[in-house]
């Protein structure tokens, strides 16, 4: 019945989207009471914007924090934090908040490689233990769409047994930002994070896992295998960093289930975002 107090640490676009999106949720104890960025700019102007729209429910104050430790002091001032972060830092985050013994928000991806998956699911039982409640950013989970189709496919049988499908994030691509006078190599990273796979983990990961989050949930289990390929064909310039703009997977699973998937970042290319069962 009191005020919970909302961490904010990443103030891009989809952090900032997810804090307009909990204080717009019709809980007025709601309060974005601690924000948190790599750059001071992000952190302004994301501030000013949930400020205008959220104004009775925005009393962030001093507590505006810059830097890549800023995480540790926005924790330690919230009840809730949301984690919205380039994803390469996200295992690390989430175990600091679960240590702090805080409620999570956090995008997806979770990590970018095997360890720091492995640390999630570490800090992902502590939180179990700890009664804390977690929620990751795969939001066609919560999708009334979806979630029919589920019951139609799970309970009433519609199809009978899934036997393949395919899943596919094919369009034009995302931004790229310019590297300004006087940025360092870490700084343009961070601020062109999607494109260095230590940040983002490549655009299966990034995006993609969205559609084979549906294969996972509707099949009721992950692939035991995969075999694919991707390269670079139009992103070849220094700028779009190091990941690929086009793969294809085969992903197979124990009961022998094959699901194809595509993603691809391509202007003018054939252009679709779906699953198919």
């Amino acid at each position: 019945s009191g005020e919970i107090k909302i961490g904010l640490i990443g103030c891009g676009g989809r952090g900032s989207g997810a804090a307009d999106q909990a204080l717009s949720s019709g809980n007025y104890n709601f309060k974005l009471h601690a924000m948190g960025d790599a750059h001071q700019d992000r952190l302004e102007g994301s501030l000013k914007n949930l400020s205008t729209k959220h104004k009775d429910q925005v009393d962030v104050g001093e507590r505006k924090f810059v830097g890549l430790d800023a995480y540790e002091k926005v924790i330690a001032e919230c009840d809730m934090v949301i984690l919205a972060t380039p994803p390469g830092f996200r295992p690390y985050h989430f175990e600091a908040a679960v240590n702090a013994g805080k409620n999570v928000f956090m995008e997806k991806p979770v990590a970018t490689d095997a360890p720091g998956v492995r640390k999630v699911l570490e800090m992902g039982k502590v939180a179990e233990q700890k009664g804390l409640k977690v929620v990751a950013g795969l939001q066609r989970r919560y999708q009334k769409c979806y979630r029919e189709a589920y019951k139609q496919v799970k309970e009433n049988n519609l199809i009978g047994d899934i036997v393949g499908g395919q899943m596919y994030w094919n369009d034009a691509g995302v931004w790229v930002k310019d590297r300004l006078e006087g940025m360092t190599e870490m700084q343009y990273q961070l601020l062109n994070w999607y494109y260095f796979v230590w940040l983002c983990g490549d655009h299966i990961n990034e995006q993609h896992i969205h559609n084979m989050d549906i294969a996972n949930w509707f099949i009721g289990s992950n692939p035991v295998s995969a075999q694919g390929m991707g390269g670079r064909q139009v992103r070849t310039g220094k700028q779009f960093g190091e990941i690929y703009d086009h793969h294809t997977v085969e992903f197979t699973y124990a009961n022998g289930v094959r699901i194809n998937s595509q993603c691809r970042h391509q202007k003018g290319c054939y252009s679709q975002v779906r699953e198919e069962l």
